[in-house]
């Protein structure tokens, strides 16, 4: 199917098993990719009495099928679990490559279930992966484990998803960080990375994401990428990051006030 790498890595850190999952063609027909596929996965594997910390609840990264590609906006990758916030579904999403670099080394997602004995971390490149100790990575921050990482892969630009102390201590608002500031840092992901004994995940490869139809594409990316040089929101995103929406945000009534209780400031 065109758009789709065609495949999942499965892994089981309790056995150390690692195998290729085929893309299930009608759920991402259904579901398109990302975080709506992640949460039609989690439904399937989990029920009322999954422990959010537990070796069975699943955590799952997922790209969409524009993830990749030239396409501007799309290179997130969704990082899902049961949170250890709520107890139910938990959506975080982060930038950066790591995404990308996720199907360039052939998959479209990533399912981890099970607790590793001792801490662990994954590679995945060019459709293979493996597990590695990571004792020693163990109390590092997000920042040095990525470029420790780098260095025993003796890949560079390798993209690297991890955690830091915070997710090593199970903090329910932990993050799973990537390209050095880059974080998924909603719903307590990377408190489910550290519950399975997971340090980090990393990706690298040349694969190239299939097409139906390439130069079509190209146009309307084309199109796209204009319009979005002449778009005064894009600017200021562009120029302020995340900060440049706060002002439209709040004109919207959409800033997170009180847990979202209100959209906007009193006065």
């Amino acid at each position: 199917m065109k758009g789709y790498m065609g495949k999942v890595l499965r892994v089981d850190l309790s056995t150390g098993g690692i195998w290729d999952e085929p893309l299930d063609e009608s759920l991402a027909r259904a579901f398109v990719g990302g975080s709506g596929l992640a949460a039609r996965i989690l439904y399937d594997m989990v029920d009322g009495e999954t422990d959010p910390l537990g070796p069975d609840n699943p955590l799952i990264l997922m790209t969409g099928p524009l993830v990749g590609t030239p396409m501007p906006s799309a290179g997130r990758l969704a990082v899902c679990a049961l949170s250890p916030l709520t107890s139910i579904w938990g959506e975080s999403n982060t930038g950066g490559f790591i995404g990308p670099e996720l199907r360039f080394a052939s998959y479209d997602g990533v399912i981890i279930t099970g607790r590793a004995e001792r801490p662990v971390w994954l590679s995945i490149v060019e459709g293979r992966a493996a597990l590695h100790e990571a004792g020693d990575l163990w109390g590092l921050d997000a920042y040095e484990t990525q470029e420790r990482i780098r260095e025993r892969l003796g890949e560079p630009k390798a993209r690297v998803a991890c955690i830091g102390p915070a997710g090593e201590h199970l903090v329910k608002m932990a993050a799973v960080m990537n390209d050095h500031g880059r974080a998924a840092g909603r719903t307590g992901m990377g408190a489910v990375m550290g519950a399975k004994n997971l340090k980090a995940i990393a990706a690298r490869g040349s694969a190239q994401v299939p097409l139906a139809d390439p130069e079509g594409f190209k146009a309307v990316v084309r199109e796209i990428t204009a319009d979005l040089d002449e778009d005064m929101v894009a600017l200021s995103i562009r120029l302020a990051g995340t900060a440049g929406y706060v002002d439209m945000a709040l004109m919207y009534g959409d800033l997170p006030i009180r847990y979202y209780q209100r959209g906007e400031w009193e006065g």
